[in-house]
Parts: C-alpha cells; structure tokens; sequence
C-alpha cells in the first residue's frame, strides 16, 4: 500500500532540513513529530516505503536520510507496542494473505 497524499504532505516537510548543517534538536523534533503525526492519524507506513520516497525525488543528504530511517522505524515500533491489538487490513478481499 503506498503512503497516503496525507503522509507525504507531512513528509514533504522534511525536505526543508538544511542538509549542509548538522541535524539538531530542532530538527530532530521535526522528524520525530512527523511520524508521531503519520501515525497517529491511523495512517500506516513500511520502512521500505519510507526508503523510497527518500529515493524518489529530490536528493537527501545521506546522514539527515538515515536519521529519517532510524526515527521513523523506532517510532513504528513504539507505536505497534502501544497498539498490539489491530485490525489487519484487507484490501484484497479474499480474506488471506495476498
């Protein structure tokens, strides 16, 4: 399932990072917020989905790239422990794994 127009709204910000300068709390706390947002409005995002839309587009720097990564895994798996009771989506309609 790719990332929602909502998700890459919010992701898209990200890119006012200065990738000249060292990554700080300031713009820790974006990143972090970003995905605390992505996911607290019930959308839901794969690391590899997250590692594409790096790839896609405009270049990031590779350090604030990892640092995206590394937030946005940690705060999913915050966010799956906190919620370890959720509906599968089934999109297929079959009722399986597709």
């Amino acid at each position: 399932m790719p990332l929602s127009e909502r998700s890459l709204v919010l992701l898209n910000h990200l890119k006012s990072i200065d990738p000249d300068k060292i990554i700080g709390s300031e713009q820790d706390d974006l990143i972090r917020e970003t995905f605390k947002k992505i996911l607290s409005s019930g959308d839901m995002y794969t690391i590899n989905e997250i590692e594409n839309w790096i790839n896609g587009g405009q270049k990031i720097n590779p350090v604030i790239a990892e640092r995206i990564l590394n937030v946005a895994h940690y705060q999913k798996a915050k966010f799956d422990a906190k919620n370890p009771l959720k509906m599968a989506h089934d999109d297929c309609g079959c009722g399986g794994d597709c």
